[in-house]
């Protein structure tokens, strides 16, 4: 009620002797294990020496344990209704149905309690499901048990910001918080703190929504809040929307201790941007130059790094969906070797991997598939390709978020490297996207008439990819419609030495048609 740990921490060592005697009623015992278990998952800590419950769930799977024993329904019921709430503290939803169903049927209709607690779970299950036609129905049901109990308002609370939680993630923003705002001046304690909050999570999320300036000043006075109360069960039922507002509080430097924390112990899946700045427990860094992140620390790989291991771990970060069959692992990485010594060679590299990598669940093999844990690791090529499909479509003038995509490209793959044969349609894709990328800024900075900006870009371009024939006719061709004949003729010796070096003596087809086309020659010749 107070929201205050130290008096639930005084509670508990109160009666820590009595639960432990053999004469305690079982009836007691389980229901003091409920209470414990709800108030030690959701709220506050409680951790001594020699305590036979470390865990909110330990107390909760013992009550539940009695409660079946003793036929205790009501235990059995209470612990249910707590063991889905830290279900959902931890985003694990995959038995939440099941557990739901097991409440339904252990149920007394004849206690409103009862009936309003299955609703609500139902809710919740509708709304994580995105089934909101009956979402709203269990809402009906469990505000109608709730009036017709007479509940006292603190424990209908949970069931108001259940229907919160329904209309915040149906985009209701504005009916959300006016629900609890309506109940302010009736809470106090910890049930006034967590209406005010959640009321505070849907005003940022709708200025967020509507583009609203104001977002981040809600954002951060939101996140500031709940850092000060800790308070960790914050939309409960909505994971992703929860995600969303603190991915966007970490790459505004928001209260990042406490937005990182949050993430691990809520197990929060990264929103579908993948933004880089969430805490991933593995980057990868393929472009420009490998390099791998452990959370958040580079991984020194010495001066004799595990080769074969690494190779590994680049080619699922560029296989489709991060997955590769190990039988195409060996074909790529130890074509001259046997199956017996083939399979031998694999799981050598991929137990150094793992021992490199130091997080077993990073790298997951199942029925012969080796993946890279999607909720653990980012690879910087997927992020670049996702902002670059953000901006491909733009029309007309050439925005500031297609110029940041441009210029914050790392560089090729496997940059000033040989490209293995298993990447070579990989690297070539990117260099193709990014010279694409080049020559339409360049064109459009043309069309604008600022040959500056178009050579500016074409030569950053050339940087990376120096050998590109289209590169080099567009700067070319760049100098020559501005009238920087000299220009155009450094241009084209530098060309044809860069083709001579590689080996090849004439300039290529698309270069050849802008020399003719404008008549020009080296000096000198």
């Amino acid at each position: 009620m107070t929201g205050k740990a130290g008096i639930f921490e005084r509670a508990v060592d109160h009666v820590r002797g009595d639960i432990a005697k053999p004469d305690v009623l079982a009836w007691h015992l389980g229901l003091w294990l409920v209470a414990f278990g709800a108030a030690n998952g959701r709220y506050f800590r409680y951790s001594r020496r020699d305590f036979p419950y470390t865990t909110a769930e330990e107390a909760l799977h013992a009550a539940i344990d009695i409660g079946e024993r003793e036929a205790l329904k009501g235990v059995e019921f209470g612990a249910l209704y707590h063991l889905q709430l830290q279900m959902k503290l931890r985003n694990d939803f995959s038995a939440f149905s099941r557990l739901v169903m097991r409440l339904a049927e252990i149920a007394d209709s004849r206690y409103t309690t009862q009936v309003a607690v299955v609703a609500d779970c139902r809710a919740a299950l509708h709304t994580w499901q995105r089934n909101f036609t009956e979402a709203y129905r269990d809402c009906e049901r469990f505000m109608a048990a709730i009036e017709e109990g007479d509940e006292p308002l603190v424990e209908r609370l949970p069931h108001y910001i259940t229907k919160f939680q329904v209309l915040l993630a149906d985009r209701r923003s504005q009916e959300a918080a006016d629900l609890l705002v309506d109940l302010l001046p009736r809470l106090q304690g910890g049930s006034l703190l967590r209406a005010r909050l959640c009321v505070m999570a849907a005003e940022a999320l709708r200025a967020k929504w509507q583009g609203n300036p104001a977002y981040e000043d809600r954002l951060r006075t939101l996140l500031t809040e709940l850092t000060v109360a800790d308070w960790r069960a914050v939309l409960l039922n909505l994971p992703d929307l929860l995600s969303d507002i603190l991915a966007d509080a970490i790459e505004r430097d928001i209260e990042t201790e406490f937005c990182s924390s949050l993430i691990r112990e809520r197990r929060l899946a990264p929103p579908a941007r993948r933004p880089a700045s969430w805490p991933w427990p593995l980057k990868i860094h393929v472009l420009g130059g490998f390099r791998l992140e452990r959370n958040g620390a580079t991984i020194e790989l010495g001066r004799k790094p595990p080769t074969r291991a690494l190779d590994i771990l680049r080619t699922l970060a560029l296989s489709k969906d991060h997955a590769c069959s190990i039988e195409t692992l060996q074909d790529w990485l130890w074509p001259d070797l046997d199956g017996g010594q083939s399979n031998a060679a694999f799981e050598q590299a991929l137990h150094r991997l793992r021992k490199l990598l130091g997080q077993a669940d990073l790298i997951t093999l199942r029925e012969g598939i080796l993946r890279l844990a999607p909720d653990k690791s980012w690879i910087d090529l997927d992020d670049w390709q996702y902002r670059l499909k953000a901006v491909l479509g733009e029309v007309g003038q050439i925005s500031a978020e297609r110029m940041r995509v441009f210029y914050s490209f790392p560089g090729p793959l496997f940059f000033r490297q040989a490209e293995p044969a298993w990447a070579v349609a990989t690297a070539e894709s990117v260099r193709d996207t990014y010279i694409d990328l080049a020559m339409r800024l360049g064109q459009l900075r043309e069309a604008e008439d600022d040959g500056v900006q178009a050579r500016a870009i074409y030569l950053r371009a050339l940087d990376y990819y120096p050998e590109s024939d289209r590169l080099h006719g567009a700067l070319i061709e760049s100098r020559l419609g501005s009238g920087d004949l000299a220009g155009a003729v450094e241009d084209y010796e530098r060309y044809l030495r860069l083709r001579k070096a590689a080996g090849e003596l004439d300039p290529s087809p698309t270069v050849q048609a802008i020399v003719r086309r404008f008549k020009l020659s080296p000096s000198g010749g």
